[in-house]
């Protein structure tokens, strides 16, 4: 996206559609040389002390899928947020309180920025007493752009970053309440955080240059 120098250049390709055959040959997006950390009860406190350092953070949630017709979800397993090299995973299962993350959930001078974030905010406040603010949807920013059609994620990284985001249906329908995640559940939910602040961050350079023609709730969603 770096490439595209003009602002209705810009615009027409946020509102395009990639086809999925494209995207298949794009590099993979990979997260090589960022930190994960496991959140429990003994490291939240550093967790969330690193987490206040940032004024942008990579936001998602993972719960456990149901199968069955009228099967009621158990909610939010995972809650991640990451910075711009580390990404926090924080497994609800294995915290006694889920307090000290409405310090970060609820301020709204650090943003958090995701896909498709209204059911992720419903689970969480089924979840916690959380008042989420603060809170950037990628999905919103783009209709704003004028995009007629939904996005989401992985069409989001290859318009923005021309990278593949991997989304392996038998890792999407896994168990994220397991007591103890395989790398692959890991590494998606890693890369679901890093690749929503990446997109972000990079529209944000990208329009920088461009204030003036911005619709201004475009500019408040990019925080210029």
């Amino acid at each position: 996206m770096s490439a595209i120098n003009d602002y209705k250049s810009l615009i027409e390709h946020c509102t395009s559609q990639m086809d999925k055959a494209l995207i298949a040959q794009l590099p993979p997006y990979s997260q090589a040389g960022r930190e994960v950390t496991l959140v429990n009860d003994d490291n939240i406190k550093a967790a969330i002390t690193a987490l206040h350092q940032a004024n942008y953070l990579g936001f998602d949630t993972e719960s456990k899928p149901t199968f069955s017709k009228g099967q009621k979800s158990p909610g939010v397993a995972l809650i991640q947020l990451s910075t711009a090299s580390h990404c926090y995973i924080f497994q609800t299962n294995k915290l006694t309180s889920l307090r000290a993350l409405s310090t970060i959930l609820d301020n709204p001078n650090i943003k958090k920025i995701g896909v498709g974030l209204r059911d992720d905010l419903t689970k969480l406040r089924t979840l916690h007493q959380f008042q989420p603010a603060g809170c950037i949807d990628l999905g919103t920013l783009f209709k704003r752009f004028g995009r007629k059609n939904s996005i989401g994620s992985k069409q989001i990284v290859a318009l923005v970053l021309n990278k593949k985001l991997r989304k392996s249906k038998r890792v999407t329908t896994s168990n994220w309440a397991a007591s103890e995640l395989s790398p692959h559940q890991i590494e998606y939910a890693a890369d679901d955080a890093f690749s929503s602040l990446d997109a972000f961050m990079t529209l944000r350079e990208n329009f920088t240059a461009y204030l003036e023609q911005l619709d201004p709730s475009v500019v408040v969603l990019l925080d210029l």
